[in-house]
């Protein structure tokens, strides 16, 4: 598309653009981010194609932020997807809920089905920051009573008076940064644009960019761990996002993130991404029918995760803490040869 080639060239002094850098070293990053920008501009009218250009995909002249582009480039990912499946009455920014000014990322129809999504991502900063220190870190699967801190205060003394015998210099002991929160606002907030629920041919889907495998692992224990928005014993109150039927945790943030750092194809395909799809146990009504629709129109590994046996001999616990990254390593890569986050080296 020239024009977006013509706005990406205006702007080529921001070397750090995502974009910019994709284009002038020939990665397919670009000539992907080019047929979703297409399919942008059929569903957007010129002046929304502009803003989006402009403030969603930062086609301007001002300091990059890394952060923000992400963020609308897995929602703009999420949009091409099923704009181009079902381009039949597809809209983007539509405000589904009278009793509000709020608008979902976009909503398509098929089969009878109005599919309404929302897409949601974190910029990762507060856990990036604890990450990047030198220090021992400890999280939990769940929410434990105390946050997991006697745990932490046992074992950071006996790795402090294990160095200290060798004479070798202790580090910080920190809580690795637990971002439940953050999923529950996403939840919250879906529910306000979804609004109270229409019928069993409404489905209101909330889809997650999530990072790589072992991100995925602590989204998917935000969910199901103990005190888990989708358990019997939520930490909040569950009617605040009744409104939500199915919830999809993606990888796009990975393969956005950073991508010429790493080996990745396809990073404007939804499809060829790594998708877990999970029903929300608190919704409204069952919506058998369109969720199972859904799921046939969506690749996803959802089945096929749950029927995995990890290997060992650990607890079926501590194994299920840990199925995601062993079945992307086990089961995709090194079995099936599927290869969904980095490419093989």
């Amino acid at each position: 598309m020239q024009e977006l080639n013509n706005r990406v060239d205006e702007i080529s002094s921001l070397t750090n653009h995502y974009l910019v850098r994709a284009k002038s070293s020939g990665h397919p990053y670009f000539t992907d981010f080019l047929q979703a920008g297409t399919l942008m501009q059929q569903v957007l009218t010129p002046k929304e194609f502009a803003f989006w250009c402009a403030e969603k995909m930062l086609l301007k002249q001002q300091p990059f932020n890394e952060k923000t582009f992400i963020q609308y480039a897995v929602e703009t990912t999420v949009a091409r997807y099923f704009g181009e499946r079902f381009p039949t009455n597809f809209r983007v920014e539509a405000k589904i809920n009278p009793a509000n000014d709020k608008d979902v990322d976009c909503v398509f129809e098929d089969a009878g089905f109005t599919f309404n999504v929302e897409v949601k991502c974190s910029d990762f900063k507060a856990k990036e920051k604890v990450d990047s220190q030198d220090a021992f870190k400890y999280e939990t699967a769940g929410r434990l009573p105390d946050r997991g801190q006697e745990a932490m205060a046992i074992v950071s003394a006996a790795l402090d008076e294990g160095l200290a015998k060798r004479g070798e210099a202790t580090k910080p002991h920190l809580p690795a940064k637990n971002m439940d929160n953050s999923l529950k606002d996403f939840l919250e907030s879906a529910h306000e644009k979804f609004g109270a629920p229409t019928d069993e041919q409404h489905l209101n889907v909330l889809v997650v960019g999530c990072g790589d495998a072992e991100d995925l692992q602590r989204w998917f224990n935000y969910l199901w761990e103990h005190e888990g928005l989708f358990t019997p014993t939520p930490f909040t109150d569950r009617s605040l996002y009744q409104n939500v039927d199915l919830v999809v945790l993606t990888n796009q943030y990975d393969k956005h993130s950073r991508f010429f750092e790493k080996d990745v194809s396809n990073s404007w395909s939804l499809g060829e991404g790594f998708n877990l799809i999970f029903g929300n146990p608190y919704r409204h009504s069952l919506k058998e029918a369109a969720i199972k629709h859904f799921m046939n129109v969506l690749p996803n590994f959802t089945t096929e995760l749950g029927a995995y046996q990890v290997p060992g001999g650990a607890p079926d616990y501590v194994k299920n803490i840990r199925r995601i990254p062993w079945f992307v390593k086990d089961h995709l890569e090194k079995q099936h040869g599927r290869f969904l986050f980095q490419n093989p080296s």
